[in-house]
């Protein structure tokens, strides 16, 4: 099993070795703020269209408001149509993601470590390529030896066996020979790539033992303001759209025929729908999300009273 030699380029691309102070190619900050550039961008935009001080604990109003609007869908589904609905539910579904994604990708700043600050640096993945590639082809040379040994030395006894002047001897060396070549060079090469291997600085670790106490406190920092605004214009959204639902449902025929049918009374507003819808449950036996929906109706009565 002939031994692949290695391309003298990728040998001189190590990238790290020992000998070589390393310095990140980004910043702490300069590697948050290009992860989170999307949702920045995202904030500062819809920023700019915050017109009132308008708000509805999104959190708390989420979960009924889009049960609302899809009920009130099926009653006219001409409110499925209204360009301005559907523009305020992508907004609020971007917003959205983005909370959960600072939330998430922040929640662990080990792995956010990984993730946001050593894998943005070009050095550490050229160094990671590298080391697996060293991996790799010492594996490979293990079983390229390992596989030539047995072969060579059974080869070798039954060299033993034949006389001096026996024609199957030359064949015989002329086989082993080009064994051996590539048993020494499958040797020769793995010790060379353990050695270069072992003179790998580990960035990791060095990077992590430099930069983790100020990643980790900007991050945090990070997470509580973007948590802190995003809440604000998820709020703000949250508003809007809620009003932009009733502003629509309250014009419908069809809506308010069945407001009338069921004897829903009051105002066209998530307040007037919510407190019908809970009153036609049983206090005793309500779910989780039950409970949440008479702490949003509470949370709305006080809202009232602001």
């Amino acid at each position: 099993m002939p031994v692949k030699k290695s391309n003298s380029r990728e040998e001189s691309k190590v990238s790290v070795p020992a000998d070589t102070e390393v310095t990140p190619t980004y910043s702490v900050s300069e590697a948050l703020q290009n992860y989170f550039n999307s949702v920045d961008f995202l904030m500062n935009k819809q920023l700019e269209t915050i017109t009132t001080r308008a708000q509805l604990n999104y959190f708390l109003a989420r979960r009924f408001l889009i049960t609302a609007y899809n009920n009130l869908k099926n009653l006219d589904p001409a409110l499925h149509d209204h360009k301005d609905i559907k523009e305020k539910l992508k907004v609020l579904q971007d917003l959205h993601k983005a909370y959960y994604t600072v939330n998430d990708k922040t929640s662990v700043p080990e792995i956010a470590f990984e993730m946001i600050f050593l894998r943005s640096q070009p050095e550490y993945m050229q160094y990671i390529q590298d080391k697996e590639e060293c991996i790799n082809r010492i594996s490979t040379l293990s079983v390229v030896s390992e596989s030539l040994f047995p072969e060579i030395q059974q080869r070798e006894a039954e060299l033993k066996k034949l006389s001096k002047n026996d024609k199957n001897r030359i064949l015989l060396e002329d086989a082993l020979k080009p064994l051996r070549g590539n048993y020494v060079d499958a040797v020769h090469e793995k010790a060379v790539s353990s050695e270069k291997l072992a003179k790998m600085k580990d960035l990791k670790a060095i990077y992590t033992e430099k930069y983790f106490d100020s990643f980790a406190n900007e991050l945090s920092q990070l997470s509580k303001e973007y948590k802190k605004v995003l809440v604000k214009i998820l709020n703000n959204k949250a508003s809007e759209l809620d009003n932009e639902i009733w502003k629509h449902a309250s014009k419908s025929k069809l809506i308010r025929e069945h407001f009338s049918d069921a004897g829903i009374k009051g105002d066209y507003t998530t307040m007037t729908y919510l407190g019908y819808y809970l009153n036609t449950l049983d206090k005793r036996q309500l779910k989780d999300e039950q409970v949440e929906l008479f702490k949003f109706f509470d949370y709305l009565k006080q809202q009232q009273k602001v």
